[in-house]
């Protein structure tokens, strides 16, 4: 089963509702999901108790010597794990590097997230060393227009080799009405791009159950903007 850690040490990037849209829209399609909310203020599972929208399996571990116990059990009944980790940077998000196939970092276009961004794939490097085994991780853009500011966040990361994922997120309504409504978007335009980072997630092994074929974003084919 893969697992997946959704991470960086700046709040507000856009963890938890990446997290809540890849766990929402798969369970949707009948996956088994399970996600591990490492987050001590427990966004994601207050949303999940509050509305229960989705068959999904959510349990809130701040203890980090719970996070691979958990990913352990939860691994043989599921189809794939996410972890949604703290804003900040704390010894649970460690661990939960060590359980991770892949760290995807949410990142804004702008000069903080970005920073603390570079900071977070640090501590994945510093956790794939400590685990003698690669980690691989991708910055995701989130709130992402086509503007001089993104393409600014776009050479930085250039500049400092990131590894970034061509689908990417937009400044839309539908995102942050996620905790109001307690459903993720299926609107025209936010619900592709939910599907295009799926696939994407899927091209590089990690959803081998998803198919999905079509990569729309609001970058470029060389992460340029588009």
């Amino acid at each position: 089963m893969p697992a997946i850690v959704f991470a960086t040490s700046k709040g507000g990037a856009g963890k938890t509702a990446t997290a809540q849209c890849i766990a929402g829209t798969l369970a949707s399609d009948g996956y088994r999901v399970a996600v591990i909310d490492a987050d001590p203020n427990g966004t994601l599972s207050r949303w999940h108790e509050k509305f229960r929208s989705y068959p999904l399996t959510v349990e809130h571990q701040i203890d980090e010597n719970g996070i691979l116990p958990a990913a352990e059990r939860l691994e043989a009944e599921h189809d794939l794990l996410l972890i949604d980790t703290a804003g900040f940077g704390n010894r649970t998000t460690v661990f939960a590097f060590g359980a991770a196939d892949l760290v995807v970092i949410p990142a804004q276009p702008s000069s903080s997230d970005i920073d603390e961004a570079i900071k977070t794939t640090l501590s994945v490097q510093s956790a794939a060393r400590m685990a003698r085994r690669e980690i691989p991780y991708r910055l995701l853009l989130t709130k992402a227009k086509a503007t001089s500011v993104t393409k600014h966040a776009l050479e930085q990361l250039e500049a400092r080799g990131i590894p970034l994922l061509r689908s990417a997120l937009s400044d839309l309504t539908a995102y942050r009405e996620i905790t109001w409504a307690g459903t993720v978007p299926t609107d025209r335009r936010a619900a592709p791009e939910i599907r295009d980072f799926l696939a994407e997630l899927a091209g590089m092994g990690l959803l081998p159950f998803y198919k999905h074929t079509n990569i729309s974003s609001v970058l470029g084919s060389n992460g340029a903007v588009a």
